[in-house]
């Protein structure tokens, strides 16, 4: 037992002494150093940028084909088709309209709290969070690694406010992080350059912690570093991580290209009519330029069109079978205009089941996003408590909210009315409650309002009503 308790306090002491270090290297301007402490996937981001362009296919690399007379001597280039196929970026684009297609719902699950959740709802709104968390699962599914910044400033009017950045290789950003053993984010960094006077490029970083914001700036000898007190005291990012989303499909993405493109070539020496004639013949051949073209033929001439063999039963059917199982093995459902064409009248139930392989796909996501988004709340209430609603601090606090993600395609509206409504003559859920699931209320807290003036203005008009009956008896 001593031991094991040993073991664990050497482990914490480890821990400490390496994030002391850390910090103590960033006060000293050491950046380099501290960078050095810090992991960065950088070239495995790159590798996969490479994949998601179309421009760094590695067909693109296919040279041309040099050709040579009888003798051998070089008589010029014949051009090989490179054909790049974008499998990657319409597998990333279903992934994101499946787990993001639709705004994730807030929820409020709190009593008391209305002008928080109000202010909650009001900070998505204003960062555009919807817009930006989208853009951040497309980066993380096309370069393995993006991130959410929150960055808070003081606006125009003097105010507090926030923005919310999306970070990325591809924007220019180099992401650095450290993280403890039970895969907790301890700091975050973002390199990147800006430019001052004129064409100079100057490389900064700013280090993320609980507390405090270091800006650090290259100089012409050491680094420039500057603490900001961290008010929010959250580290405000969000890091998404996954492997790309066409994973495990590279190398049938790369041989459908080379088909694609060998096709091509081939079709450019067959694909235009040839004619083929007996010796004879040729002699009586007329010139390409005449109008009316005569063919001489001898008693035993012949003549014909030579028609390219069409028996590549073999070579479509490797392709097909590769393109079924990129899609299969991504977990991505392979729709084309033949296909959307024949769902004019299949309700949301029905393409749902058609979809059941994004879903799938969807639902291993959000083992992680669930975590990723109950973070978002908890920075976002820290923001709105400490920095841009403070006079709200104890009422935010007592907020609890909920997320839900939406149907990409959404649900059989005639349906879900239809079943609300006879659960609730039924008895079996409130008038409120109705109104919560009913998908044609936008606003649902506004619409709960005006059935409830409507009721009051009904019921006032009964008494009138009555009233007045009581007045005529008499």
């Amino acid at each position: 037992m001593f031991n094991i308790f040993e073991s664990l306090f050497s482990k914490v002491k480890t821990a400490f002494g390496y994030q002391q270090q850390f910090e103590e290297m960033v006060l000293a301007g050491n950046i380099t150093g501290a960078l050095a402490m810090m992991q960065n996937d950088l070239p495995k981001q790159l590798a996969a940028i490479k994949e998601y362009q179309l421009h760094k296919h590695d067909i693109m690399e296919r040279p041309d084909k040099a050709t040579y007379d009888e003798n051998g001597n070089f008589t010029g280039w014949v051009k090989r088709w490179k054909l790049p196929l974008d499998y990657a970026r319409y597998i990333n684009e279903m992934a994101v309209v499946f787990i993001y297609g639709k705004p994730v719902q807030w929820l409020q699950n709190s009593n008391g709290t209305d002008k928080a959740y109000q202010a909650f709802t009001d900070f998505i709104k204003h960062t555009h969070f919807n817009a930006r968390i989208r853009q951040a699962k497309r980066l993380a599914g096309a370069e393995t690694k993006s991130a959410l910044l929150f960055h808070c400033y003081q606006n125009k009017e003097g105010k507090a406010d926030c923005l919310i950045k999306v970070l990325a290789a591809s924007l220019g950003d180099t992401l650095y992080y450290i993280k403890d053993q039970y895969d907790r984010l301890v700091y975050f960094a973002r390199g990147y350059q800006i430019r001052e006077r004129g064409s100079r490029s100057v490389q900064c970083v700013d280090i993320y912690t609980d507390d405090f914001i270091y800006r650090c700036k290259a100089g012409g000898i050491g680094w420039e570093v500057v603490r900001e007190v961290n008010y929010c005291g959250k580290k405000p990012v969000i890091l998404f991580e996954q492997e790309v989303e066409w994973a495990g499909a590279n190398e049938l993405i790369a041989r459908q290209e080379y088909i694609k493109s060998r096709t091509a070539d081939v079709n450019d020496y067959m694909a235009d009519p040839a004619l083929v004639a007996t010796a004879d013949v040729v002699q009586g051949l007329p010139d390409k330029d005449t109008e009316n073209k005569l063919y001489v033929l001898s008693e035993k001439g012949d003549l014909r069109y030579l028609t390219p063999d069409t028996a590549s039963e073999l070579k479509k059917q490797e392709s097909e079978d590769n393109e079924k199982h990129i899609f299969r093995d991504t977990f991505t459902p392979n729709i084309d205009f033949d296909v959307m064409s024949k769902l004019t009248n299949v309700s949301a139930k029905a393409l749902k089941q058609m979809m059941v392989l994004a879903n799938i796909k969807a639902d291993m996501r959000k083992e992680v996003h669930d975590e990723m988004l109950v973070r978002i709340a908890n920075l976002t209430k820290a923001i709105l408590a400490k920095v841009t609603c403070i006079e709200l601090a104890a009422e935010v606090d007592r907020l609890l909210v909920e997320h839900q993600y939406q149907e990409p395609f959404g649900e059989d509206i005639a349906e879900a009315i239809t079943n609300a409504i006879k659960v609730k003559n039924a008895g079996g859920i409130s008038e409120e409650t109705f109104v919560e699931l009913n998908p044609l209320v936008r606003d649902k807290e506004r619409e709960k309002k005006r059935i409830e003036k409507e009721q009051l203005a009904k019921d006032e008009k009964e008494a009138e009503m009555a009233k007045n009956s009581v007045f005529n008896y008499q």
